[in-house]
């Protein structure tokens, strides 16, 4: 009866039990990478879910996290968790591939943050030598008026 419980809020989706809420994205999944889980063959419905959420979980990292916000060991996680998806029988290609770009977007993306703040340092000091220039400027006008 436990068991029958634990359902009631699920839905299955190409034999997964998923939230309802994840309905969708599984949907997604299967419609655009339908090679994903036909090697895949565990009968226990719980490790099933187990391994599932964790691949939800991967694509939510990757296609719903602003760059700005994945941290190093998020991707290194999403990294492992990729290879343990695929050693359990997943065809993963298409996630690999995503995670190459979201990693290469991301070095650009820090690399662009740390030229912007380079260039704003010399902006600022750029601004307190034309102020520095035109005080003098003004005070050289100032002289020729009243000598």
């Amino acid at each position: 009866m436990g068991n029958h419980m634990e359902t009631q809020s699920k839905n299955v989706v190409h034999d997964f039990i998923v939230d309802p809420s994840q309905e969708k994205l599984m949907h997604w999944i299967f419609q655009h990478h339908p090679e994903t889980a036909v090697k895949f063959k565990l009968q226990n419905q719980q490790l099933r879910t187990t391994y599932m959420n964790i691949l939800l979980g991967i694509i939510n990292t990757l296609y719903y996290k602003p760059l700005h916000d994945l941290s190093e060991s998020q991707l290194s996680k999403a990294s492992k968790d990729l290879s343990d998806l695929t050693q359990v029988g997943f065809n993963l290609q298409w996630l690999r591939l995503k995670l190459r770009k979201v990693c290469f977007d991301r070095k650009n993306h820090r690399v662009s943050e740390v030229r912007i703040g380079e260039l704003e340092k010399q902006v600022k000091k750029l601004e307190v030598m034309m102020s520095d220039v035109k005080a003098g400027l003004e005070k050289e006008k100032a002289k020729l008026k009243n000598p």
